[in-house]
């Protein structure tokens, strides 16, 4: 596995892939997470590590991962005609990627191999500035493809898990405006504003009838939380990813239920 931003190259400390649902058709949406770093004393410190992701995915094109492997993905601009994002690069700030293909290389009952290559925005300098090339490939675990519901807490702040199983978002109106606060703070040229997002989301569960009370917190991200319920909580609830679009009214919490 590898890494390189124009010509220097990084050692990949770790890489994921998750599949999704996209709700409308049921069919998959890849996401994928590198982080790599370089300990190269001739690079400056602010771009020794980087991270390349996809943070709302992208669709596969099919309900399972049948037929996956040789796939090509490509993007010749931020966004395709789907209206899906080529992917994010973080060196000192969260900037777009501007183009790139995702192709996957092997796929097999238990590894992935991904190769991604493309361009992305840094502004570090005249020579890491516009449309940098980049180019990685990885290797890792195929994940479960998981079942669980969305909700966009812009749409609705209830949602039925199950027959007998109801999930209350009971402060989304806080996450909204801690998103607006850190939004505000980007767009006056703060470029560590998404990493100050700190929130607690109040959660309720209803299971046959009890109530049960629980928090997702965020801390130092707008998509990633932990999930602490009641220890009397029959039901096992995660929230795996959360995805904000809040331009097309979308504030999306993948959850999973299962029971303890």
């Amino acid at each position: 596995m590898y890494f390189r931003l124009k010509d220097v190259d990084y050692n990949v400390e770790s890489c994921s892939v998750q599949f999704g649902i996209v709700p409308h058709n049921q069919t998959l949406k890849m996401y994928i997470e590198i982080d790599a770093k370089t300990d190269s004393n001739i690079i400056d410190y602010e771009l020794q590590e980087v991270k390349l992701y996809h943070n709302n995915g992208f669709e596969i094109g099919g309900k399972t991962l049948r037929n996956l492997k040789g796939k090509k993905f490509e993007w010749k601009k931020s966004v395709n005609q789907l209206g899906e994002e080529a992917g994010s690069l973080y060196v000192l700030e969260h900037e777009d990627v501007t183009g790139g293909i995702i192709e996957i290389l092997d796929l097999t009952k238990d590894k992935i191999c991904i190769k991604w290559t493309g361009f992305a925005n840094v502004y570090w300098d005249d020579e890491f500035g516009e449309n940098v090339p980049f180019e990685t490939v990885i290797e890792t675990e195929v994940p479960g493809i998981p079942k669980y519901k969305v909700v966009n807490g812009m749409e609705t702040t209830c949602i039925k898990l199950n027959k007998y199983t109801e999930l209350v978002l009971l402060n989304f109106d806080d996450i909204l405006t801690e998103c607006n606060r850190c939004r505000e703070m980007w767009q006056n040229d703060d470029k560590d504003a998404w990493n100050k997002y700190n929130a607690i989301l109040k959660l309720k569960l209803i299971y046959k009838g009890s109530e049960y009370f629980g928090q997702a917190v965020y801390s130092g991200s707008a998509t990633k939380c932990n999930v602490s319920f009641d220890n009397d909580c029959p039901i096992k609830v995660r929230i795996t990813k959360t995805a904000i679009d809040t331009y097309n009214k979308k504030y999306n919490f993948y959850i999973v239920c299962e029971q303890c």
